[in-house]
């Protein structure tokens, strides 16, 4: 091909300059610079390109054939993205739809050359709100608007990175919720949570996450919140709705002996119930607060289950395994709630006991009591061993009689 010199330059250029092209591609097409008469697929100063499918290719000619600073404009004005290469293939920008791309040369020491690009914007401000709106954000005419998608979910379900800014509405029973790993979605990832269920809604969280220093959350009926990933070691809430129709919260915890310090968030559940398999003696410290609590001991083991505040000299509570007390702290002692209460009983029922845990034993010593061995018998239990036992033909005494002479 014939290229022309700059007489003051010496520098290679074009002979005529050709303002405009409108293409139409449907294969990959390689470019011409407007020389010896070249009238079609031209390198114009501005070329607006429609590509009838995506992933096509605009081929830029050799770069040795001009001078660098040749520059052009291409603009995408088509609904598919295509991809500018040099002449060898390579890459030199990707333009999506609606958006428009100015290109020049700096190097034309070789027929790829060396290009360079600066994105113009979109043709229309409409089309770039649109290209620019993702999770969160919607296109409103030639503006971006937040979004909030409103999800209706009705069994259990795992969230994902997809369902960022996302508002979950559950419309099923008692069910859970569990949010993605706080890492893998990153800083100020967040969705808002509903329960416009007919049951508890439990929100999970995934690994060794946390909700605001929880292993979960419950949302009662009519309760909401957000919550927001901090990328690391899981999540923190805000904007707790709480429901005035049902107050009262309940807090599982699972304990195996030792002393363990309730968080305020976890002191906030009026109903506390402990399970677990003790291996010592356990104490629960409560925040120095004045609150009602309903506490349940399930747990299992032959040791005990005591209420404290921590402080030096303080009333404690213990509760005693397979019952329920209600116990009010002062911010200093803990006291039952029944304890200054005086009442007959005319008739009551307890459970068939164990010799591990005596259905009838007492606040100093756990591991002796009354308990039901068999039907139409009743035993006696000290230091978790069988003593004794009543029924129908008379008393039997395991290890004998001692202190007399019958």
């Amino acid at each position: 091909m014939t290229t022309y010199i700059n007489p003051f330059t010496n520098q290679t250029i074009n002979p005529s300059q050709v303002g405009y092209e409108s293409l139409s591609i449907s294969a990959d097409t390689t470019l011409q610079w407007p020389v010896n008469g070249n009238t079609t697929n031209i390198v114009a100063n501005i070329i607006q390109v429609t590509a009838t499918t995506a992933g096509l290719s605009l081929i830029m000619p050799s770069a040795q054939q001009v001078s660098v600073g040749q520059s052009v404009i291409i603009n995408n004005v088509g609904a598919n993205p295509f991809t500018v290469k040099n002449n060898t293939g390579g890459t030199i920008v990707s333009i999506s739809s609606g958006i428009s791309q100015y290109i020049y040369l700096t190097n034309n020491s070789t027929d790829a050359g060396t290009w360079s690009s600066v994105t113009f914007g979109a043709g229309t401000s409409a089309a770039n709100a649109a290209t620019l709106a993702g999770y969160g954000l919607v296109a409103t005419g030639a503006t971006l608007n937040q979004a909030y998608v409103v999800n209706d979910y009705f069994s259990s379900t795992a969230l994902d990175a997809t369902d960022r800014a996302q508002f979950v509405v559950w419309s099923g029973g008692a069910g859970n919720i569990t949010l993605p790993s706080s890492s893998s979605v990153g800083n100020n990832w967040f969705c808002m949570i509903r329960n416009n269920g007919t049951g508890i809604l439990t929100i999970n969280r995934t690994g060794t996450d946390t909700i605001d220093g929880e292993v979960s959350k419950q949302l009662q009926l009519t309760e909401s919140f957000v919550v927001v990933a901090n990328g690391t070691t899981g999540y923190n809430s805000f904007g707790y709705g709480q429901a005035v129709q049902f107050t009262y919260t309940i807090l599982s915890l699972t304990v195996t002996g030792g002393t363990t310090t309730l968080s305020a968030a976890q002191a906030s559940n009026v109903i506390q119930e402990y399970s677990g398999t003790l291996t010592s003696n356990q104490t629960i410290i409560l925040p120095p607060t004045v609150q009602q609590y309903a506490v349940n001991n399930l747990t299992t083991g032959a040791f005990s289950l005591t209420l404290s505040t921590g402080s030096m000299g303080a009333t404690t509570v213990i509760v005693p395994q397979n019952q329920t007390l209600i116990v009010i702290c002062d911010g200093t002692n803990v006291y039952n709630a029944s304890s200054g209460s005086s009442s007959s009983i005319t008739q009551l029922t307890l459970g068939n006991g164990s010799l591990g845990a005596p259905s009838l034993r007492f606040a100093g010593d756990l591991n002796s009591g009354m308990y039901l061995p068999a039907t139409g018998k009743v035993g006696f239990v000290i230091g978790n061993a069988q003593a004794g036992f009543f029924d129908s033909t008379g008393f039997t005494a395991i290890n004998g009689i001692k202190g007399g002479t019958f």
